[in-house]
This record gives C-alpha cells, sequence and structure tokens, in this order.
C-alpha cells in the first residue's frame, strides 16, 4: 500500500494578521492521477469548513493557504 504524502501550509489573516498553519495529508492516487488533500490540523484560532476553507475565528476572514 503506497504511503500518504503529507505537507504543511502557513498563512496569515489578512485583516487581523494572526498568522497559523495547516497540515494537510494527501490520499493515494486517484482516477486520473490526481491526488485528494485532507486536512489533518490547524492552528488554534482558525476553523475549517467542510469544503476546506480556513477562516479566522477572531474576524471571520477567510484566510488563503496556497493549498490546492
Amino acid at each position: 500500500m503506497p504511503r500518504r504524502h503529507g505537507y504543511m501550509t502557513r498563512f496569515r489573516c489578512p485583516k487581523c494578521k494572526r498568522s497559523g498553519s495547516a497540515h494537510w495529508e494527501e490520499s493515494e492516487r486517484v482516477a486520473g492521477g490526481h491526488h485528494v488533500a485532507t486536512l489533518t490540523r490547524l492552528s488554534d484560532g482558525f476553523r475549517n469548513s467542510p469544503q476546506n476553507e480556513i477562516t479566522c475565528a477572531a474576524c471571520a476572514v477567510q484566510v488563503v493557504t496556497g493549498h490546492g
């Protein structure tokens, strides 16, 4: 069974400048050779939606993670 690849992204809230990080884990290869990334850990002070959209808990502003 292939090993899953994990990686981390860092980000900053564009409004309050709070910084954080997210740890992602890629699935095994799927049709077309693409991976599906799942968020496995997120810094305190941030929330994740079912669509993997990360928002600042203090500002309710969506952050851009460079993921995807």
